[in-house]
C-alpha cells in the first residue's frame, strides 16, 4: 500500500466517525517510526481533498528541564513519566475541542526556551480534524478521548536507525544518538507497550518498516 492508499484508508474511517464535534485523531507508534512526518502528510492529504485538518503537536506540551530530567537526562523512567504534560493536553486540546464553542491552545511549553506559555485558546470549526503524533497517546489519561487510533508499527531496529539517523546533530552524533535511543527513548516505549498494549487498542495498524510500501496489519474498518 502507497502512503497514499494508507491516507484514503482512513479517510474513509472516519466517515464512518463523523459527528457535529472536531474529530481527533491519535498517530502513535514508538521513537522513530515516523509518526511526524505521518501525520504531517495526513494532514496535507485531508486538507487537499477538502477537509479542514490541523496537526496538533504533543511536542507543544512538554514540561519544562527542571521536571522532565529530575531523574537524570538518560533517564527511561523520566521520560515515560516527565516528558508531556498529558493532563494539559487532554484539556485544552481534546476536551476543549469538543465544547459548544470548539477551540484548541497550540501549546503550553516552547521546547528552545524551556518557558511555559500562556497562549489564548484559538476556536476551530465544528468539522475540523485534529491529527496528533505521540509515542504515549494511548495511555490511560488520553486514551478514552481519542475518535480514531492509529499505530505505525516498526520493529526497534529499523527505528533505532531512523531516530538516530534524524537526532544525530541534536544529540552528539550518530553513535551518541543510537545509546540515547536505547537507554532512554526505546527503554520507555517497551515499558508503555508492556502496560499498554497499544496494538490492541489501536483501531488502524500499519507497518511502515517500508515507507513505500505500508502493510495494513489490521483495521477494524475493512
Amino acid at each position: 500500500m502507497t502512503p497514499l492508499e494508507s491516507f484514503q484508508l482512513i479517510h474513509r474511517a472516519i466517515q464512518v466517525n463523523r459527528k457535529t464535534k472536531p474529530l481527533r485523531i491519535a498517530i502513535n507508534g514508538i521513537e522513530g517510526t515516523g509518526k511526524t512526518t505521518f501525520a504531517e502528510h495526513l494532514v496535507d492529504y485531508f486538507n487537499s481533498v477538502g477537509e479542514s485538518a490541523l496537526h496538533v503537536s504533543i511536542d507543544g506540551f512538554h514540561f519544562n528541564k527542571e521536571r522532565r530530567y529530575r531523574h537524570g537526562r538518560d533517564s527511561a523512567i523520566g521520560y515515560y513519566e516527565d516528558s508531556y504534560d498529558e493532563k494539559g493536553f487532554v484539556e485544552k486540546v481534546l476536551l476543549a475541542s469538543q465544547k459548544e464553542i470548539p477551540t484548541i491552545t497550540s501549546a503550553t511549553h516552547d521546547l528552545e526556551t524551556d518557558e511555559y506559555l500562556d497562549l489564548d485558546p484559538i476556536q476551530i470549526p465544528n468539522n475540523t480534524i485534529l491529527v496528533t503524533d505521540g509515542s504515549y497517546l494511548f495511555k490511560p489519561t488520553y486514551r478514552n478521548h481519542w475518535d480514531l487510533k492509529i499505530y505505525l508499527s516498526t520493529d526497534f531496529e529499523t527505528a533505532l536507525e531512523r531516530g538516530a539517523k534524524r537526532d544525530a546533530q541534536s544529540l552528539g552524533g550518530f553513535d551518541a544518538a543510537k545509546e540515547k535511543f536505547m537507554q532512554r527513548y526505546h527503554a520507555s516505549s517497551k515499558r508503555y507497550i508492556q502496560e499498554n498494549t497499544p496494538k490492541k487498542i489501536a483501531d488502524i495498524i500499519l507497518n511502515n518498516t517500508d515507507f513505500s510500501n505500508l502493510i495494513v496489519e489490521k483495521s477494524i474498518y475493512s
